[in-house]
């Protein structure tokens, strides 16, 4: 059973709708992160990817008010008129809500905290509820009046992938008609902080795949798809996903779960690597994920595939990531005119690196079908394969 991607919602450092991340995904020399130092315990700046227009959330309950929440209501509210007119024949109860996320409502928990500290007690306004996992799952839900299976899945960068992967298994099986599926995650200072703790974040901006690469850059969005069985213009075509719990933090450098992933979402796609037209890589910019995946992908596709990363773009999102590069693939498949993403390499390439094939100058997709990586901590390694269906059939 082939299950659609009918809708697309979503909001990044690139811009907050379709229109304005397609233009900032192929204007890729103007400048979408910039530098913070509210999202750090000691106030250092970072280069980060900052959704800059939230909507306000004046209307809904307290514990519904939060970043992470405005995120997934502006990219919601982009899907929601898809999504009233594929829902209407369906009851509320076979229609699933499933988030990737691994932040939820942090940000408030860490400024409650404060407050606590301060004055010695919680602001008025504040419920733990917001910062529980379930939360952005059971915020779609309740705006949307779903009563289907909701929540959220989070495992690590890989959240939001196996969010779409999850969805695709629950309509293949008969378990709900429509499915709300994808990402969202808000920067707080526990993710920034926490990676600079662990020594990954790059004080400028990140270079994915070269020589002298030091690190992430941490951004926010929300990627939201409406999924259902009803023919739409793109599909995704295959899913697949490895554990290899190789180290909690560290990818397994011979990338053995990576092969195992990608191998697995063409093997459920019924494809070749000579079939696929683009790699959204995971490059995150750290030494051992892109020593990991170029092997990786080299031994899959050599140099025959062009591939990218785009996290110098809109830096790396975490639990949404998935989902968002999936959408960015979706953006991709959606329009015949628009160039693949550059990869831009504002340093000198490591030529110690397996040699993959990656987009150097404008060009245009050639076989009509993407691949998304997401490689996650623990060894939670996912991939899938988005194509436009009209074109594969």
């Amino acid at each position: 059973m082939t299950t659609y991607l009918n809708s697309l919602g979503l909001i990044c450092a690139l811009g907050d709708d379709q229109q304005s991340v397609r233009q900032g995904l192929v204007n890729y020399t103007a400048e979408y992160l910039t530098q913070d130092s509210a999202y750090h315990v000691t106030e250092h700046p970072f280069f980060l990817g900052k959704a800059q227009h939230l909507p306000e959330l004046t209307d809904f309950p307290d514990y519904q008010k939060t970043r992470n929440n405005a995120l997934a209501y502006a990219a919601l509210k982009q899907i929601e008129g898809e999504f009233r007119a594929l829902s209407k024949n369906i009851a509320k109860e076979r229609i699933a809500v499933i988030i990737g996320s691994s932040t939820s409502g942090i940000a408030e928990g860490e400024a409650a905290a404060q407050c606590k500290l301060d004055t010695g007690e919680f602001p008025d306004d504040y419920d733990y509820a917001c910062q529980e996992l379930y939360a952005p799952a059971q915020f779609v839900a309740d705006y949307l009046g779903i009563t289907g299976p909701t929540y959220t899945i989070s495992t690590a960068c890989s959240s939001s992938a196996k969010a779409l992967h999850s969805a695709s298994m629950m309509l293949e099986l008969g378990l709900v008609d429509l499915v709300i599926c994808g990402g969202v995650d808000s920067l707080c200072k526990l993710t920034v902080s926490g990676f600079d703790a662990l020594e990954s974040m790059s004080q400028e901006k990140c270079q994915p795949f070269a020589l002298h690469r030091d690190g992430i850059n941490i951004g926010e969005a929300a990627a939201l798809f409406v999924m259902s069985t009803q023919t739409a213009p793109i599909a995704l075509l295959g899913a697949g996903e490895s554990s290899d719990a190789y180290h909690i933090s560290a990818p397994d450098p011979s990338g053995a779960g990576a092969i195992r992933a990608m191998k697995a979402a063409m093997k459920a796609a019924s494809c070749v690597s000579e079939d696929i037209g683009y790699i959204n890589l995971h490059g995150t910019g750290t030494e051992k994920n892109d020593e990991m995946e170029s092997r990786a992908v080299f031994e899959i596709f050599a140099d025959q595939v062009p591939a990218s990363s785009t996290k110098r773009l809109t830096g790396h999102t975490l639990g949404a990531a998935g989902a968002l590069e999936a959408a960015l693939c979706w953006l991709i498949l959606d329009s015949v005119e628009m160039s693949l993403p550059v990869h831009e390499l504002v340093a000198v390439r490591d030529d110690a690196l397996a040699p993959i094939r990656l987009v150097s100058e404008d060009s245009k997709l050639k076989k009509p079908t993407c691949m998304s990586n997401s490689f996650a901590f623990g060894g939670n390694n996912m991939s899938l394969i988005l194509g436009r269906v009209d074109a594969v059939q």
